[in-house]
């Protein structure tokens, strides 16, 4: 294993202390400071119960150790900023975001689309994290990478993974309510260009989980639906659609409506995952005001309801849904960060995710 040395470590300390909270800091204080730590945890998980889910019977967990063990993850970027963001003009037969490898402080080296699938292996999970809205460049790659520490913190005796962070343009524009329809318009280009890339994975046989926090997962949710030869911005992709890709995914807050995977846009996407984790917060004060990005009053967010109906997955058979309301202790904000603090524990769930581990009943 190779050694670290502590000392190279201290700018990265200073700014962690600067920048978060104690509990992020220790999380990376674990990750890179430590071989090998222990930490204990519980949960109580709400489970929804609509005849379009599978029910899953409680999920709690006891106060057992989870390891963290260092291990010989490679970090990613793609990023499609450069790309149109207006579906009706993307060039969808020769798609081209920008590969770079990371490393574990962000720091990126240029990469390219023969290097990036030339290294991964179908015996190693990939792990593609889509950052929300209101993201610079250079916060797209710390949000993915703490987002990924949270994760690694979780992953007991887990073998190496490769982490990738899809980062579209979703820089600040003007006020919220213009700023959020913008962005919404945008997700139908990004989830074409994601759908190209996640294609390749299929065709290569690439083991894949997909995160995405607000509209990030409804970047996913397209982009699923799109594979499948459902229609984004009145565009398809070229090409044979593919179905049963069999996608873990994993949705904090997203910004889609709530109905969008059972008969409405994205009503296709569920072709192409296998297992779904939702966190959700009905006492999201942004999320609440959804309806203002369509202009359409009684529209919900999925992310503000929770989990009711869902189209079926390719073999006929009812999605497995693990989902949670973390209302009580994300309270009002729309913050990403704060689903991965105590007692919301986004963290364990999405590595649950990652492991496969999840288990449901028919």
């Amino acid at each position: 294993m190779t050694q670290i040395n502590n000392m190279t470590l201290w700018p990265q300390i200073t700014t962690m202390l600067s920048r978060y909270n104690i509990q992020q800091f220790a999380a990376f204080f674990a990750i890179c400071l430590m071989p090998s730590t222990l930490v204990f945890g519980s949960e109580t998980t709400v489970i929804a119960t609509d005849d379009s889910i599978v029910a899953i019977e409680s999920i709690a967990t006891t106060d057992t150790p989870i390891q963290v063990e260092a291990c010989e993850d490679r970090l990613w970027l793609i990023s499609s900023r450069h790309l149109t963001s207006e579906a009706c003009r993307a060039n969808l037969d020769a798609v081209s975001p920008h590969f770079s490898r990371l490393s574990s402080n962000g720091q990126t080296t240029p990469s390219s689309v023969d290097e990036y699938f030339g290294m991964l292996e179908n015996s190693r999970p990939v792990i593609v994290y889509v950052h929300g809205n209101r993201s610079e460049p250079c916060d797209a790659i710390e949000r993915g990478i703490f987002v990924y520490r949270e994760i690694a913190r979780h992953r007991c005796n887990a073998g190496p993974i490769d982490w990738v962070i899809w980062s579209w343009p979703s820089e600040k524009e003007g006020i919220l309510a213009k700023d959020a329809r913008e962005k919404a318009y945008r997700t139908d280009a990004h989830g074409l260009y994601l759908a190209s890339i996640l294609r390749k994975h299929t065709e290569y046989g690439l083991p894949t989980s997909l995160l995405g926090y607000s509209f990030g997962a409804r970047v996913i949710s397209g982009a699923l639906h799109a594979m499948a030869g459902g229609a984004l911005g009145r565009r398809t992709l070229p090409g044979t659609p593919i179905t049963g890709a069999n996608f873990d995914v994993g949705m904090i807050a997203p910004a889609i409506e709530d109905d969008w995977m059972n008969n409405g846009y994205h009503h296709l996407a569920t072709k192409n995952i296998d297992r779904l984790s939702l966190l959700f917060n009905r006492r999201d004060a942004v999320l609440k005001r959804y309806w203002l990005v369509d202009r359409i009053r009684g529209s919900v967010a999925l992310g503000y309801s929770g989990p009711k109906t869902f189209s079926s997955r390719v073999d006929g058979s009812r999605l497995p849904v693990r989902s949670r309301d973390c209302s009580p202790s994300v309270g009002i904000r729309h913050s990403e960060e704060d689903y991965y603090n105590q007692p919301c524990r986004a963290g364990r769930e999405m590595a649950l995710l990652i492991s496969g581990s999840l288990e449901t009943t028919p």
